[in-house]
């Protein structure tokens, strides 16, 4: 039974409706619940025949949320309760306890907290602990972030990468979806996948496009996402002259065609990114990518080989990297059929669904 707080548009809520359908039903049978309300991805579930249930709880009714949760473990008496997200993985290992749930997982997806935890919630983090049976990460630059800031045991850690399926992208470029939007065949389409929040950093990718648009006359980018900062980063556009050349797509249901329209991707993030499912698909669908290079993203990204690593808040590197790739085409395919390969031996879905199963059955068997 996996714990979540709902299943809006996100990294790493696309995990979980990419990993429960395909688990070995021989083997586990996976159900999902959402604390709050179902979200955009909630339907995928129940289409792959997953049992979800959304429960409608806000934060001020945490208690009403952890007697339903009680009531349900009790009903159908799950091995292993997983938890994701911040109030669930506090929720979630509540009920589990007190429903005398053998097994307990908490998955965590991120390399850093955007707000400091409080005095409190640490305090409940190391009561809960004593009934985690396990930490999944999905990075290896996790590890010092649960053990020194969240104080988790580093013997209960494991670490299971994202995986993607590389045959649901399209190596080939296809302008369809970039047509749509006012792109035409001949642009050079630079791709940002993100939510649009202040961690993604977009207003250091506006400041590189802004160089680029200078030195790349054909250029033009696109952002795929939406979130609290869009206000912010529309006037933004409009503050460095770049209205024509930036278009805002905002949420999309078509992430694997616009891809195949960009010829190069970006992730901007100054902090807290791990692991990101936008980078693996980029990956897939043989696109380089220029990064910043915080959490795991340097274990994704071989620095030259199928992309390039930048630091954080750096617009000038980034534009400058952006520049040589946009400026290339054989580097650009070099890089992005080496991006594929990569996923293919290395962060397959099928990958990440095997090492999961066994990462679960340890837990049991321990």
């Amino acid at each position: 039974m996996y714990v979540v707080p709902d299943l809006r548009v996100g990294g790493a809520e696309r995990h979980v409706t990419t990993l429960l359908p395909n688990l070995d039903r021989t083997r586990f049978e996976p159900s999902v619940i959402c604390l709050g309300e179902e979200g955009e991805l909630f339907a995928q579930l129940g289409a792959a025949g997953v049992p979800a249930r959304a429960l409608h709880r806000t934060k001020r009714r945490a208690v009403a949320a952890v007697r339903e949760l009680i009531r349900v473990m009790r009903l159908e008496r799950p091995d292993v309760v997983i938890t994701r997200g911040y109030n669930a993985e506090a929720l979630g290992r509540i009920a589990a306890w007190c429903a005398g749930v053998p097994n307990t997982i908490v998955w965590v997806h991120n390399c850093g907290d955007v707000e400091p935890r409080g005095r409190v919630r640490a305090i409940v983090d190391r009561i809960l602990d004593r009934y985690t049976t396990a930490y999944f990460g999905v990075a290896r630059a996790q590890i010092r972030y649960l053990t020194d800031d969240l104080g988790y045991p580093e013997s209960k850690i494991e670490v299971i990468y994202n995986g993607v399926d590389p045959s649901a992208f399209d190596a080939a470029d296809n302008r369809t979806a970039a047509r749509e939007l006012g792109i035409s065949d001949a642009d050079l389409v630079v791709g940002i996948v993100a939510a649009l929040r202040p961690e993604k950093d977009h207003a250091t990718f506006l400041r590189a496009a802004r160089r680029v648009a200078d030195r790349v006359p054909s250029a033009r980018f696109l952002i795929v996402g939406d979130g609290p900062a869009r206000g912010e980063i529309e006037a933004l556009v409009g503050e460095l002259g770049l209205a024509d050349r930036v278009v805002v797509a905002g949420s999309r249901p078509d992430i694997a065609a616009l891809l195949s329209a960009m010829d190069v991707v970006v992730l901007s993030s100054y902090s807290v990114e791990c692991f990101p499912m936008a980078l693996l698909e980029a990956m897939a669908a043989a696109r380089p990518a220029v990064c910043t290079a915080v959490g795991g993203v340097p274990e994704m990204i071989l620095d030259g080989e199928t992309g390039y690593l930048v630091p954080p808040r750096d617009p000038k590197q980034l534009a400058d990297r952006l520049t040589a790739l946009l400026s290339d085409p054989p580097l650009r395919r070099r890089m992005g059929a080496a991006a594929r390969t990569r996923v293919e031996t290395h962060f397959s879905l099928k990958t990440s669904i095997a090492a999961a199963e066994r990462a679960v059955e340890e837990v049991v068997i321990r």
